[in-house]
């Protein structure tokens, strides 16, 4: 019990240095270290505060890309009405192929990272196994094999897409024509809202994560603050800087003890 009593009149005492003797002649040496504490929590907390802003603004944006697409969606779908029977000639089709177009693109992306690591063991293969001919011969064979399925996935993605475009370009002077492009925008925005809203996620949980970390930074920080105020509240008590603030806490430490 009266170790805790020295220590919360210790920690007073170093409170009241910090407040009453920083500019004093009388100032003990530890207060360097106080100032230097500070200015690190200050400073880590001003980082806090600009991941929350960027948190915020992000959010912001977000939603302004949100009311964005509503005002053009409620344009773009007014204009398929009143066009409706030229876009119904396309509307199936073209959904159909987009959703072929994606799940390609996805298989596409998957097949070029599963690649890339085929000929990163590749290398490593020719650095631990060059003496075997074999093994190097048969693992290139593979990676040939790979690379040109892949070019064929890559024309036959590119040809869905020509095709895709094509069914969405209306003909010169081709009736319905504004419907059938609005059609076409309504698509596009669902690609950049699916982006976008990715893009948004990964950068929220980011400077979620960034914010938590900082957060850490700030208690560590103010643990060690709180170190450098108790160094300091010692160091006046030993040697007794005299000061009307402070001067009563000398005895209530004597006792204490």
């Amino acid at each position: 019990m009266a170790k805790e009593k020295y220590d919360e009149l210790i920690f007073q005492l170093g409170d009241l240095a910090r407040e009453h003797l920083a500019e004093s002649k009388y100032a003990p040496r530890a207060m360097e270290g106080v100032f230097e504490c500070e200015d690190i929590v200050l400073q880590v907390r001003e980082e806090v505060t600009a991941l929350e802003q960027q948190l915020n603004e992000e959010d912001t944006a977000f939603q302004d890309f949100l009311d964005q697409q509503e005002v053009e969606k409620a344009e773009q779908q007014e204009m398929i009405r009143k066009f409706r029977t030229a876009v119904a000639g396309v509307d199936a089709r073209s959904r159909e192929m987009k959703k072929k177009i994606s799940s390609l693109k996805s298989a596409f992306a998957y097949q070029k990272r599963s690649l890339k690591m085929a000929e990163d063991k590749h290398k490593e293969l020719e650095m631990r196994e060059g003496h075997d001919v074999g093994k190097i011969v048969l693992s290139k064979e593979m990676l040939k094999k790979s690379r040109l399925h892949i070019m064929r996935e890559q024309r036959h993605l590119e040809e869905l897409e020509w095709d895709f475009n094509q069914i969405l370009t209306p003909r010169p002077g081709q009736v319905g024509a504004q419907g059938i492009l609005a059609h076409r925008r309504i698509l596009e925005m669902e690609d950049e809202l699916e982006a976008r809203k990715a893009q948004h996620e990964q950068t929220m949980k980011d400077l979620d994560e960034a914010i938590a970390a900082k957060e850490e930074e700030v208690t560590l920080a103010e643990e060690d603050l709180d170190g450098a105020l108790y160094h300091l509240g010692e160091e006046a008590y030993a040697a007794r800087v005299p000061h009307p603030q402070l001067n009563p806490l000398y005895s209530k430490l004597d006792k204490s003890k």
